[in-house]
Formats: C-alpha cells, structure tokens, sequence
C-alpha cells in the first residue's frame, strides 16, 4: 500500500490500516493530539480532537519532512 491508495481508504479502512502499524510518536496542538505511525512504507498521522478523543482526520505521507515535529520525541533504536 502507498500514502496515495491509504488517503482514498474510507475512514473505516484507515483506522484498520493504522492497527496493522507501528506507533512512533505524539505530538499536542491547540485543538488536536496527533499520533504517529509508520505504515508500510509511508508514514500516517492520525488527528484526534482534544475534547472528544475521537478521530477527526489522517494525513499520510511519504517524505521525512513532514517527521520533523516529532524528532524530539521519538526514541530510535540503534
């Protein structure tokens, strides 16, 4: 699977899709606590609103850039 075919999953395909991932990282906003996945070959963030706790969006994506707000957080084994 790519970042392309995973963002045109349904919402119900997506969650089940991050399931089979691996969580690297969290990182909190104003409105939202995002976590990180590696899935596959791309990475998939999972947007959660901070009232509810439910899921309101994904974003997957491929480049790294994308990684740097977490750099501090995550823990790399080596």
């Amino acid at each position: 699977m790519t970042s392309d075919e995973f963002n045109i999953l349904s919402y119900t395909e997506k969650t089940e899709a991050v399931l089979k991932g691996t969580f690297l990282a969290v990182r909190l906003t104003d409105k939202h606590y995002i976590k990180l996945y590696n899935l596959y070959n791309f990475y998939t963030e999972v947007y959660f609103d901070d009232r509810n706790h439910l899921i309101t969006h994904f974003r997957a994506f491929e480049h790294t850039m994308f990684v740097l707000p977490y750099l501090d957080e995550l823990k790399i084994a080596v």
